[in-house]
């Protein structure tokens, strides 16, 4: 694999969106009229992402939780 990079991608049905926010990395996948399959996920995750992190789907407190696309979910750089 190419090292990573930011950028927005087309991986299949799905569209990617991979920056670094606060130092720290954030992969976002959407599909326009599904959610995103885990092997979709999976996949985005290391095809796009450096494979020496660690990633996860936070959920934050529900009076903190934004949604403003019905099918993306998002990976944070976690250490």
């Amino acid at each position: 694999m190419s090292k990573p990079k930011e950028g927005v991608f087309t991986l299949g049905d799905c569209r990617a969106i991979v920056s670094i926010d606060n130092g720290h990395w954030h992969l976002s996948i959407s599909h326009a009229s599904r959610y995103p399959t885990f092997d979709e996920i999976r996949d985005a995750r290391y095809e796009l992402l450096p494979n020496d992190i660690t990633v996860a789907m936070l959920y934050p407190p529900k009076e903190e939780y934004i949604n403003l696309h019905n099918n993306c979910f998002h990976l944070w750089e976690i250490k």
